[in-house]
């Protein structure tokens, strides 16, 4: 009688290694270390030891020192190859060794000088740097200018000075008339386009 041959046959499942599904022992890491320090690559390793090849990255990525178990998957043997070629490569102590945590990363910007300041610190700091009126506050004026310019800030400046000339004076002053004077006192010392032409020598 001839043999009956199934029409579908199931492909034959490749026998994993002996080992598989089993704790990992001192002996398992040792015969890794031999083989790796053998040139074996990871299909060979994994013979080697007895077990499914794809444990073995993690395993041999354990025992890479800790700062270079960041590294991509493929640099992985070649690192760790590389590290057990010194004899003095101890293994078992970096096993037991845990990566620090990694920095959390912020998107924060930290901005300084002018574009550190908010917009209402930088109206009091225009109006002070208006009312000094010296050579190097003149100098910083104008950098604080071209801000007030951009932002649309130069208006805040002129109710800032028309406010404080208000409670300032000991007589009824009309609010009307207090903001055009603070106009004209803001514009005045945030326009000075001859201020260029005057030697250094000259200036006060």
């Amino acid at each position: 009688m001839e043999a009956v041959t199934t029409l579908f046959s199931q492909a034959p499942v490749p026998p994993q290694g002996g080992r598989h599904g089993k704790a990992w022992e001192p002996s398992d890491y040792e015969l890794l270390v031999q083989g790796v320090r053998e040139g074996l690559d990871e299909a060979a390793l994994a013979e080697h030891i007895g077990r499914a090849q794809s444990v073995l990255p993690q395993r041999l990525r354990r025992m890479l020192p800790v700062t270079q178990r960041d590294c991509y998957p493929e640099l992985v043997l070649p690192a760790l190859r590389e590290a057990l070629s010194d004899p003095e490569y101890d293994w078992q102590a970096e096993m037991l060794l845990s990566p620090p945590p990694a920095p959390i990363i912020r998107n924060e910007i930290i901005r300084s000088g002018l574009d550190g300041l908010t917009d209402a610190d930088l109206v009091i700091v225009a109006h002070a740097l208006m009312a000094a009126g010296g050579r190097r506050e003149e100098e910083l004026l104008d950098q604080v200018t071209e801000r007030l310019n951009g932002d649309g800030l130069m208006e805040a400046v002129i109710e800032l000075r028309a406010q404080r000339a208000v409670r300032a004076s000991p007589y009824s002053i009309d609010e009307d008339a207090a903001r055009a004077h603070a106009s004209y006192w803001v514009r005045g010392r945030s326009y000075r386009p001859w201020r260029h032409a005057v030697p250094m020598n000259d200036r006060w």
